[in-house]
C-alpha cells in the first residue's frame, strides 16, 4: 500500500493485475460478461446486469478521486427519503418474529434536475427471514466504474439507518457502462496494460471505443479537455501513477497505429 501524503491519497488497496481489489470488480466482470447494447462514444452500454456481493467492500470515495464529505453529503441527499427509511426500518422491526418479510424502499430523495433521465438508483428490497438478510439494489442505468464505486461507499450507511445486516447483496442494472472516460480510475487498482490486453481479447471493438480518451490522455500532463469529467480524470492519472503512462502510451500505440 503506498504511503500516506500530502500530495497523493493512500490507496486501500495495493495494483494488482486481476483487478480484483477494485471495489466494483464485479460490475466490470458482469458488463463484459453480457452482451453489448450500444456503442456509444467512448463507452460500451449493457442491459440487464446482475451480480452479488457477499459483503461490500471498504470504499475511500477519496481514492476515487471525490471529496468525501461532499460526495457522500450529495449522495444522502438524492437518494434517501428518512421518512421512507423510517418506515421500512419500522415494518422490519414490527415482523422480526415472522418467518418470511420483503420491504421495498424508494431510493428517490432529492429533486432531480430537469435536464436529468432520472434517478439511478431506483429502489432497495430488504428480505428477512429468522436467519438470513438480504439486500437488492435495482438501477434504472449506471456507470459502473466511478459513480457505481461511490454508492459501494454510500449504501452501508443506508443499511445502518435500516439497523439491518444483509448476509448478501444482489445489484440488478437495467442499464450500465463501461466507459473509458474512467479508465484512469480503475488504473490505480487494475494494472493498465493487464486490463487493455483482457478488453482487447474479449472485446476487440470496445477496446479501441473505449481507448479514444486514453490515446488522448497519455500524451502529455499539460492538456485541457472540453468537459470536466475527462478533465478530471486526466489529472488524476498523471497525479496519482505518471510512471504507468509511459506503458500506457506504448501499447495503445502498438495496437492502434
Amino acid at each position: 500500500m503506498p504511503s500516506r501524503n500530502t500530495s497523493k491519497p493512500a490507496l486501500q488497496t495495493t495494483t494488482t493485475t486481476e483487478g480484483k481489489g477494485f471495489p466494483a470488480y464485479k460490475a466490470v466482470e458482469a458488463c463484459l460478461d453480457a452482451p453489448i447494447f450500444l456503442f456509444n462514444g467512448a463507452r460500451g452500454i449493457y442491459q440487464s446486469v446482475g451480480f452479488h456481493l457477499d459483503e461490500i467492500p471498504h470504499v475511500r470515495l477519496v481514492d476515487l478521486g471525490y471529496s468525501e464529505k461532499a460526495k457522500m453529503s450529495g449522495l444522502k441527499r438524492m437518494y434517501f427519503n428518512p421518512v421512507e427509511a423510517e418506515r421500512v426500518r419500522d415494518l422490519i422491526k414490527r415482523r422480526r418474529h415472522q418467518a418470511f418479510t420483503s420491504a421495498s424502499m424508494s431510493m428517490r430523495g432529492g429533486t432531480k434536475d430537469s435536464r436529468s433521465m432520472g434517478y439511478c438508483m431506483e429502489a432497495l428490497v430488504i428480505s428477512t427471514t429468522a436467519d438470513r438478510t438480504t439486500a437488492e439494489v435495482m438501477y434504472r442505468s449506471t456507470e459502473v466504474i466511478k459513480k457505481f464505486s461511490a454508492d459501494l461507499a454510500f449504501l452501508p450507511w443506508v443499511f445502518e439507518q435500516l439497523e439491518v445486516k444483509p448476509d448478501s447483496v444482489r445489484f440488478h442494472f437495467a442499464n450500465a457502462y463501461l466507459s473509458g472516460v474512467f479508465f484512469p480510475t480503475l488504473f490505480s487498482w487494475w494494472d493498465p496494460v493487464s486490463f487493455l490486453k483482457m478488453i482487447r481479447k474479449r472485446d476487440p471493438k470496445l477496446f479501441i471505443v473505449a481507448t479514444r480518451f486514453l490515446r488522448r490522455l497519455v500524451r502529455t500532463p499539460d492538456q485541457r479537455f472540453p468537459y470536466s469529467p475527462e478533465n478530471q480524470q486526466h489529472i488524476y492519472a498523471w497525479k496519482h501513477y505518471p510512471e504507468k503512462i509511459p506503458a500506457i502510451r506504448d501499447y495503445l500505440e502498438e495496437y492502434l497505429r
